[in-house]
């Protein structure tokens, strides 16, 4: 968690650069880091209006709000200016690829820009649906929204098409994030089930249901890679997967507050942002501890621990030891042999580490900890009790 110094629900983030975020939300609010996310200050902003989204492509940048209303930076964020609406309905979001801009938002409104967001011009693809998220990667456009809507456009958002899934069913569609031209996934909410996602490999034309790891709405989604992605949602849900989502990962949190939206650098750096001004930030793709090397160099073993206090409520450590330097992973699991956390998957010198568990939120009962270097691999139990 990082100060942010506002409490106005933040609703969209965005980078610059590695060190150079953005992040937008109610009441004009426009929050700036020029260190990689650590200290936040407040810009000046020309509007009181709503900000619900946020996209740089280098030191150009657009946010968007209610009431028709797009702010434009070519400093980096340090300085914002108002442009002419093109449109008085409530904006959404925007996505900056390498040659086309592209906002969505109310009643199926989609603009697009090929002049770096100076001029706009309207599009339509056959739905009154709002359109809350959207991406561009390459000339593929894809755009996501209430009663399951889908728009998309592979010829840099001049063509729409339109898909809508789950017919009839309350299914809405918050965000979406694609990697490359054909590979994307979209989340949000279903009445049924809590929460939606879906993956296409075919520039958003067509779409299949993953499992989603959580019953929580989910609002924010931004992949890094083909394996590699994180979404968010309400409660202060974070999930993520590295393989492409057929295996999730529930990851702990210090807030119960709603996150509205996510964005990664690469699969290590990336910030989450949220009501009441929340902003967490991970510099290790979200894992549950950071190993801290207690001993170097102790030749000749490997050795894992039987972790401390155990049982436990909510937090113990674990400490281990490997031999030579190399990959090494150290995963939780249930009784059923399902991954509940990842607390190492990073290359170590030979020594001795302890890294923290933080079992909040997760019921009563045995656990399981693996610990692998090179071909070796450990396992011992742990138990949490409430």
């Amino acid at each position: 968690m990082q100060p942010s110094n506002t409490s106005s629900n933040l609703h969209g983030v965005s980078y610059s650069d590695a060190k150079t975020w953005i992040a937008v939300g109610d009441g004009g609010t426009i929050v700036r880091s020029s260190d990689g996310g650590i200290a936040w200050s407040r810009v000046a902003g020309p509007i009181a209006d709503n900000l619900r989204g946020v996209s740089f492509r280098g030191s150009l940048g657009l946010a968007v709000g209610f009431s028709g209303q797009i702010l434009r930076s070519t400093d980096a964020g340090s300085s914002w200016t108002q442009e002419t609406r093109p449109t008085t309905k409530n904006l959404y979001a925007v996505s900056i690829g390498d040659s086309v801009a592209v906002i969505t938002g109310e009643e199926g409104t989609i603009l697009v820009s090929t002049d770096a967001g100076l001029t706009w011009g309207q599009r339509t693809a056959g739905t009154a649906s709002v359109l809350f998220g959207v991406s561009v990667s390459g000339r593929t456009a894809v755009g996501v929204g209430g009663q399951g809507a889908i728009v998309m456009s592979d010829n840099d958002g001049q063509g729409w098409g339109l898909t809508v899934m789950g017919a009839g069913q309350p299914l809405s569609f918050y965000a979406t994030s694609f990697i490359n031209a054909t590979t994307g996934r979209a989340v949000g909410a279903y009445q049924a089930t809590g929460s939606i996602l879906h993956e296409t490999t075919l520039s958003g034309f067509v779409w299949t249901l993953q499992s989603a790891p959580t019953t929580n709405p989910l609002y924010g989604v931004s992949f890094t890679s083909v394996d590699s992605g994180t979404p968010v949602g309400s409660g202060g849900t974070i999930v993520h997967t590295t393989d492409g989502g057929a295996g999730w990962t529930i990851q702990q949190t210090s807030t119960q507050q709603s996150l509205n939206a996510v964005s990664f650098v690469d699969s290590h750096n990336g910030i989450a942002v949220g009501d009441s001004g929340t902003i967490l930030l991970t510099t290790n793709g979200g894992l549950t501890g950071v190993a801290q090397q207690i001993q170097p160099e102790v030749p000749g073993l490997f050795h894992l621990e039987q972790n401390y206090p155990n049982p436990f409520n909510p937090g113990t450590k674990v400490r281990f030891t490997i031999r030579e330097a190399g990959l090494a992973t150290l995963k939780v699991f249930d009784v059923l042999g399902n991954e509940v956390a990842t607390l190492v998957d990073e290359a170590l010198n030979a020594g001795t580490f302890e890294v923290s568990f933080d079992a909040g939120g997760r019921a009563s009962g045995t656990y399981f900890y693996r610990l692998r270097s090179g071909n070796t691999v450990l396992t011992r139990k742990m138990a949490l009790l409430r």
